[in-house]
């Protein structure tokens, strides 16, 4: 029997006090109102019938820390009270065109919202958030949740090894903070990889085993038998796994994914006067002339339907290697966690489905990675060349002629960085408890939060929004935003300001970006 792999990989920008709407907190809002919440209720009833070991979850540290955190929990609160009065709005005021299909519609959304809030305040009840819920479904087996990076940076692309080191480490430690849990495997971000840069050093000395590659990555590297086994990278202790791009794209393809449907809502259509995306796709390339009412039932009944075909095709795929190599496979398939939901919104739904009925299959058992680690220990190791999930297999979605600005100040920055953290090591031995000095309290926060700074200018969100097209605005906005902060902090540092003045604008920074609460400047140049 074949090993079947489903990895979801969850990641948002860092939008806490950063904008709400139409760009920011709403990012995050809209994710979990539709795709984190909704996939705890499914894998919930997973868990509830016995089902272990079903999939992966990575799940960075930026994502997990606004899962938890107070303010954003708050607002989460407070944006599907307003999702309810809206939808029941409609259903009594509605009168435009399909007005009693946007009604019924209009009752389905408010129930969404109000089950996805009962749940929400659940949890809070208990003291704790989001993270926590997926770390409970961990402990109880039925996932395996991966960490990454601090702030999923473009790793080959970190200028700095002393940054590139912070990065894995700091990550690491956050998840165990959050997640109470040392990470076994990372998502790697982008699944970008570049040889001789330090990567599987790091990771490796953070404990890491394995993480995923694109397929290319890997085939280029050690041929096409080579997508069904993790292989050890380099003289490393750590295994990548490819991602089988051929069976993922079943699922996520701008050309005929199932999201293309004709039975399911369509993401981009919002009805002018009830706000609420009512329509289904209909067709393709139907225009909103011709669209139709979106009909949540049917939905679901098409959802199940793909579940069966997708099913099908892992097993047909697994069972084809196994017959032409004559051992078991492991087929990993991988997603953005907040395609099913967010993007496809019956995506929870066929989710479910597809973990069920894999339970039942007698060719493809679903595992984590972990599992499938212990159970297909690697055969060899092989030399990974560059490569990642992007356009292209490269870097091109993140280095373009849009954001030639963005990478030279960014390398600017780190250097900097580093340079800043290493001058405060060195002056500690001597003078440190002297005003101003190294170990000077508000200097010492400032130095913190200059680090803090340095980690979300290092996103990769930024440069790929401004390739893509899409939010471009806001994101030069933040990238901006975060270097106007970063200068001012730098500045202090540079200038040996009153200690006062320092930790008066560290505190002022923090309340906005308060990710990565224990990141100290001292972790970027660490040892004498």
């Amino acid at each position: 029997m074949g090993l079947f792999a489903l990895v979801l990989h969850t990641h948002l920008p860092y939008v806490r006090r950063n904008g709400v709407w139409p760009c920011g907190e709403d990012f995050f809002h809209q994710a979990a109102t539709e795709s984190y919440l909704p996939l705890l209720d499914s894998l919930g009833r997973l868990a509830s019938r016995g089902l272990r070991d079903a999939l992966t979850v990575g799940i960075t540290p930026l994502v997990a820390h606004q899962m938890e955190d107070p303010h954003m929990l708050g607002e989460l609160e407070g944006y599907l009270g307003r999702y309810e009065l809206r939808a029941l709005r409609q259903v009594a005021n509605y009168e435009g065109l399909f007005a009693r299909e946007f009604k019924d519609l209009a009752a389905f959304y408010a129930l969404h919202a109000r089950r996805r809030l009962a749940r929400l305040e659940s949890y809070r009840a208990r003291g704790h958030g989001i993270a926590a819920a997926f770390g409970d479904l961990e402990r109880a087996g039925t996932i395996e949740i991966l960490g990454g990076p601090a702030s999923h940076p473009y790793l080959p692309l970190v200028r700095e090894p002393a940054l590139l080191r912070a990065q894995i480490a700091h990550g690491l430690a956050e998840h165990e903070r959050i997640f109470t849990r040392p990470a076994r495997g990372i998502w790697l971000p982008e699944c970008a990889w570049r040889p001789g840069a330090g990567i599987e050093e790091s990771l490796a000395a953070g404990g890491v085993t394995h993480l995923v590659v694109d397929g290319p990555t890997m085939t280029r590297a050690a041929g096409r038998d080579s997508l069904f086994h993790p292989r050890l990278i380099g003289d490393s202790s750590v295994a990548a796994f490819p991602r089988h791009r051929a069976v993922s794209r079943r699922v996520w393809s701008d050309a005929g994914g199932y999201p293309s449907g004709r039975w399911y809502r369509d993401f981009h259509h919002y009805d002018l006067e009830a706000g609420f995306k009512n329509w289904r796709v209909t067709g393709p390339g139907v225009e909103l002339g011709g669209k139709r009412p979106y009909d949540p039932e049917r939905a679901l009944r098409a959802a199940e339907a793909h579940a069966a075909d997708f099913v099908a095709l892992i097993e047909r795929t697994l069972d084809r290697r196994e017959r032409e190599r004559g051992t078991e496979g492991v087929l990993v398939a991988c997603f953005d966690t907040e395609l099913f939901g967010h993007w496809w919104f019956e995506g929870p739904a066929f989710l479910e489905r597809v973990l069920t009925l894999l339970s039942g299959s007698r060719v493809a058992r679903p595992v984590t990675l972990a599992t499938a680690l212990e159970e297909l220990p690697p055969p060899e190791r092989v030399s990974l060349g560059a490569g990642s999930w992007g356009v292209g297999g490269d870097d091109r979605s993140w280095v373009a002629p849009e954001t030639e600005s963005m990478w030279p100040a960014l390398a600017e920055v780190e250097g900097e960085t580093v340079r800043l953290a290493r001058a405060a090591r060195d002056r500690a031995p001597g003078g440190a408890s002297a005003p101003g000095g190294a170990s000077a309290p508000g200097r010492a926060a400032a130095l913190d939060q200059l680090a803090r700074e340095t980690f979300l200018r290092q996103s990769s969100d930024g440069p790929f929004m401004v390739v893509r097209g899409e939010n471009a605005g806001y994101a030069r906005e933040r990238f901006d935003g975060h270097l106007a902060r970063w200068r001012r902090l730098a500045g202090l540092l540079h200038d040996r300001a009153p200690d006062e003045e320092s930790a008066r604008e560290a505190a002022a920074l923090f309340e906005i970006d308060n990710a990565f609460p224990a990141l100290s400047g001292n972790d970027l140049a660490p040892g004498s």
